[in-house]
């Protein structure tokens, strides 16, 4: 947003061209800027190109969700909402993680069924549900594990996540037993190590 001849403006269109045509209130996304943030983003990991998953909790716009679909990225939900709209905004299941604690059986059970890529883990209970679920339907799926890193991210108290103190993930020690467990598994397949350590992380 800047001031163009005394008028704001968003992407060189008036906020008040805007009104007029919408009403108000209304919400504006920058195609350029969204553009510009996935370059980038690419850019600094090209030497690996990994799959880059965009948080659906962030914006569940689903018409936001389909431009960023058509760059190729994947998307992080942490609800059945989530993976429903990812999926309707014509993301592959193939590239959707499926985050977040509190998972229902119902929620794990339509994952499986969509054949995403990977449910993260924060606990052992929910392994075993994802084994059991798995079992049942006789299909292998791959998981990964959160683990808690007691890392201080230096960011607000009230949103730090990867604290010992923190209620999310699994310690050091549960973590390498879970790592055990999975490998007997015939149902699970640990695929992936999850950390998170907090938002609103500026250096």
């Amino acid at each position: 947003m800047k001031y163009i001849k005394k008028k704001l403006t968003i992407d060189k269109v008036t906020v008040q061209n805007i009104a007029k045509k919408f009403d108000t209130p209304a919400y504006c996304y920058s195609y350029s800027q969204l553009k510009k943030n996935i370059d980038n983003f690419k850019k600094s990991f090209k030497s690996f190109s990994p799959l880059i998953c965009f948080a659906i909790k962030s914006n569940t716009n689903v018409n936001l969700i389909k431009e960023i679909a058509k760059f190729g990225l994947g998307a992080d939900v942490v609800s059945l909402g989530e993976l429903m709209k990812a999926l309707k905004a014509g993301i592959k299941p193939n590239k959707i993680v499926f985050s977040g604690v509190g998972k229902t059986s119902e929620e794990i059970n339509f994952a499986v069924n969509k054949k995403i890529l990977l449910i993260n883990a924060e606990s052992k209970s929910e392994i075993i549900e994802i084994e059991r679920i798995a079992k049942n339907k006789r299909k292998v799926v791959d998981i990964g594990i959160r683990l808690n890193p007691n890392t201080d991210a230096k960011t607000l108290k009230q949103i730090s996540t990867g604290k010992k103190e923190n209620k999310f993930g699994v310690n050091e020690k549960a973590f390498l037993d879970l790592v055990n467990y999975s490998k007997l598994s015939r149902n699970i397949n640990l695929k992936c190590l999850s950390v998170h350590i907090g938002s609103q992380i500026l250096d």
